[in-house]
């Protein structure tokens, strides 16, 4: 591998940029959401129903092409569906109803969803020996786009092109990143020496996909991201209605960028997983209740920086077991995962609007809360059966 020895991480940065970039677009689009529905004249509830089209496909793109980047290969999926969000913002930029904006969206979250499960399994392919603590790094870097979109939003909507000024920006990026990603090579950057192991507690089972850990490690994530999509996409609402503050885009920012070191410091410390699996979304769940109840404006960019720190350490902590579950089929599993995440997002997030509406954001925090403690029943089952099997 001495050819690759110089430029190690070429193969790497790309990876990360296209998970930052699908970090942007979510953050972007939950920071845009109530703009959105002032510009296309959308309640709660149609707000929910908008956001959760691109959940819905997000849901679906890996049901229908969830193996087929372990056979034609990782690199033509990546460029092509990053080319195919290209498309999708041109759409929305040329919508002027509901309906035309939802089918730019929806051909968003199709392409976003097969870039998110495809970039994570190359990366895993590419660097076995470190790819534990490479998950913690790619997570972040979701969590970096999220952070910068909101504030991008938030100077968008003061100029003449308003929101729409983001997705253009999202446009020209994802063109860039396109040529790139066609131009790399995809071949491993790193070999496990002869008699070394990765840095794995196990490695896989034979090849074979170890179903009961894989599905165990979907319901976290079916839960987890429907829960953090709920609370993404209806932040700024939250701020705007119960706090009585117009600087709810501000929070949304301080969600995701408390992600950034949570996620960086699960990669660091991936031998202690099985305290953060289950220590993470119980904590989330707690300030989360907390949050609930909170009007003062400043007391709520606390809570929610604190809750973003908590909910951070979910996503990398699933990765890492999902890479010792999933055998030689890194994409199949991140794929089945991504399907989860995508579920859990669509069904909570059009469910949410509706629920704001007849019981207000404090009981639908609290409803919120209480569906994401649930996955401590899920998370403390994958440590011990991860603990029998090594």
């Amino acid at each position: 591998m001495k050819e690759h020895k110089k430029n190690i991480n070429d193969l790497s940065i790309l990876l990360l940029a296209s998970i930052f970039m699908n970090g942007f677009e979510t953050g972007g689009y939950q920071a845009s959401l109530l703009y959105i529905g002032e510009e296309y004249s959308l309640d709660h509830g149609a707000q929910g129903v908008i956001a959760s089209v691109e959940l819905f496909a997000t849901m679906i793109a890996p049901i229908l092409l969830g193996s087929i980047a372990d056979k034609v290969g990782k690199k033509i999926m990546l460029t092509l569906f990053t080319a195919m969000r290209v498309l999708s913002c041109f759409i929305i930029l040329m919508a002027t109803n509901s309906v035309p904006f939802a089918v730019g969206v929806f051909i968003l979250g199709f392409a976003t969803s097969i870039i998110q499960y495809v970039a994570i399994a190359e990366m895993d392919d590419a660097y076995p020996v470190t790819r534990h603590k490479r998950m913690g790094g790619i997570t972040a870097m979701y969590a970096f786009g999220a952070v910068v979109a909101p504030l991008i939003v938030g100077m968008a909507i003061k100029t003449p092109f308003g929101w729409k000024s983001f997705f253009g920006s999202d446009c020209i990026i994802s063109f860039v990143l396109a040529v790139m990603l066609w131009k790399i090579s995809f071949k491993p950057r790193e070999e496990v020496p002869a008699g070394e192991t990765t840095d794995d507690e196990v490695t896989g089972s034979g090849g074979k996909i170890y179903i009961t850990g894989v599905a165990l490690l979907c319901m976290i994530m079916f839960i987890y991201v429907g829960v953090e999509n709920g609370v993404g996409f209806f932040l700024n609402g939250f701020m705007h209605d119960k706090v009585a503050s117009t600087r709810g885009y501000i929070a949304l920012s301080l969600f995701w960028m408390a992600m950034i070191p949570s996620r960086v410091l699960c990669g660091y410390f991936c031998k202690y997983r099985h305290i953060l699996l289950c220590a993470a979304p119980t904590g989330a769940a707690i300030l989360l209740a907390i949050l609930s109840a909170v009007t003062n404006e400043y007391v709520a960019f606390v809570i929610v920086f604190i809750l973003g720190f908590f909910c951070g350490a979910v996503y990398p902590n699933v990765l890492t077991y999902a890479a010792d579950f999933s055998g030689t089929r890194t994409a199949t599993v991140t794929a089945a995962i991504t399907v989860a995440t995508g579920v859990g997002g669509t069904v909570v997030s059009a469910i949410f609007g509706f629920l704001e509406t007849a019981i207000g954001f404090t009981g639908s925090f609290r409803i919120l809360a209480f569906i994401l403690a649930l996955d401590l029943l899920f998370a403390l089952p994958v440590v011990m059966k991860k603990k029998k099997r090594v």
